[in-house]
């Protein structure tokens, strides 16, 4: 069955080894990881741990993605927008094909707070013209790593197309970039979706349930509170990068593996229109807007 990665960092891989001097890096590390797993596509980010020239490295990674772009159905997204100055250079990289953003890493920057800022910290003015931006022009606004009063600055502003594109239930796994009870409430009444995340210690900290079955808890838990009909996957996959390469599920360390998502829902009872929903329609229905805006 086909499927969807709400969130991939494959557009980061593709720049960074190959301003180190690697070539060929999206046959040599994902093209048949992909393939094997029926992903099709999904949003694919640069993010932004550091500073560096972010219109660059887009410019290196989508060369680097283009003889492979009629295979896959990808947004090209931003995960953090600490190298992006203003809404000028925002602008810009729409122009090159960004159609998705968070508006922080785990930092707090120019525009919001993330995790790691102060709690009292929230959306900036400058970041309010950046979601407006944004619901102006159709684009993906995803709150996965903002802290808990950005969250809900974020939700005040009415973004068009909402989602967190990768995080799990905070009451299963107590991690700081899950979501608890209420923001999944305010997530469910604004439309919003929900990528579920498999990093280790995202699906729990209990090492016994670092699998797959512990991922379906937490798409059990999520669909109970927002909808199955708003879940997706936003698997995170970080076995091409060095410092993570240990961060996944003992049964899902690459997108080869993906292909058991499905056989474990239905062991658990989802029905094929349920496993269907979870793996590409919900994501397909979710950024429907995105695909008008680009086809006009």
């Amino acid at each position: 069955m086909k499927k969807y990665d709400t969130h991939s960092d494959i557009m980061f891989n593709l720049y960074n080894r190959t301003i180190k001097g690697e070539k060929d890096v999206f046959e040599k590390y994902h093209l048949n990881d992909l393939k094997k797993g029926d992903v099709v596509g999904g949003i694919w980010v640069i993010y932004s741990e550091t500073d560096f020239d972010i219109q660059k490295a887009y410019d290196v990674a989508i060369e680097a993605f283009r003889p492979y772009k009629k295979e896959f159905d990808v947004l090209f997204g931003l995960e953090g927008l600490r190298n992006v100055k203003d809404i000028e250079i925002l602008d810009q990289l729409y122009q090159k094909g960004i159609r998705h953003a968070s508006l922080t890493w785990n930092e707090e920057n120019h525009f919001a707070t993330g995790v790691a800022g102060n709690n009292a910290h929230g959306l900036k003015e400058e970041g309010k013209k950046i979601i407006q931006y944004m619901n102006n022009h159709n684009m993906v606004v995803d709150v996965s790593h903002l802290n808990i009063k950005s969250f809900y600055d974020v939700l005040a502003e009415n973004p068009k197309i909402l989602m967190a594109t990768h995080s799990n239930a905070f009451t299963i796994s107590n991690h700081r970039r899950n979501l608890n009870d209420n923001q999944l409430k305010a997530l469910s009444e604004l439309n919003g979706y929900v990528g579920v995340n498999s990093a280790r210690n995202f699906v729990s900290f209990d090492k016994t349930k670092q699998n797959l079955n512990g991922l379906v808890d937490q798409i059990i838990y999520l669909g109970n509170h927002i909808g199955i009909d708003h879940v997706m996957l936003g698997l995170d996959m970080m076995h091409y990068l060095s410092d993570y390469n240990n961060a996944n599920l003992d049964d899902l360390t690459c997108h080869q593996d993906a292909i058991g998502i499905e056989k474990i829902l239905s062991q658990r009872g989802f029905s094929i229109e349920e496993i269907e929903q979870i793996c590409y329609r919900n994501y397909q229905k979710a950024i429907n807007l995105v695909k008008k805006q680009k086809e006009n």
